[in-house]
């Protein structure tokens, strides 16, 4: 068993963060660490060994009022016990199975809508793509290849600079000369 002293860095289980990290002793009772501060959450708790199992919760202690029967004080505590337990099961089942809020259906459908608009045109137009060149010229309803966005159809040309372009993602506005 080595010896510890007050300032000295070592690893040990955080209550904090709940994970093995460094720590500066802060005080020490016959070489073995009592206080220490976490290096990562800076927090001074108790030492606890790295390789120790976090410390289990405690058994819940039956209060028996003047004057009632302990079974009664039993039976109560088991029911609180249950209960908390089928909070924390609804609890878990909320978060295993997330809503989808309004806004992320009305993103999912702009984005099938989109999809679906994309494929309509690429459909109906056979041309070959031309690459996308900032300095290029593209008439309506042509196919471009953007290096990042892939192929789009030219929806709308927007004078003097800029046009408007269907891709797999959504309507992009891009610059090229009109």
């Amino acid at each position: 068993m080595s010896s510890f002293v007050t300032g000295q860095i070592i690893e040990a289980r955080c209550s904090r963060c709940r994970d093995v990290t460094g720590h500066v002793v802060m005080a020490c009772l016959d070489g073995m660490p009592i206080k220490v501060e976490c290096r990562a959450c800076g927090s001074v708790h108790k030492y606890t060994a790295p390789g120790a199992a976090p410390r289990q919760k405690a058994e819940t202690t039956v209060r028996v009022k003047a004057g009632h029967a302990r079974a009664a004080a039993v039976d109560a505590t088991v029911k609180a016990e249950k209960a908390v337990e089928r909070m924390a099961e609804r609890a878990a089942e909320k978060k295993a199975a997330p809503r989808v809020t309004k806004a992320e259906q009305a993103s999912q459908r702009r984005a099938e809508e989109n999809e679906q608009r994309w494929g309509q045109a690429m459909a109906v137009i056979t041309s070959a793509p031309v690459p996308y060149n900032m300095n290029g010229s593209f008439p309506v309803r042509s196919l471009v290849e953007h290096p990042v966005f892939g192929t789009g159809v030219v929806l709308e040309l927007l004078p003097p600079d800029k046009v408007d372009i269907l891709f797999r993602e959504g309507v992009k506005r891009l610059r090229c000369v009109c």
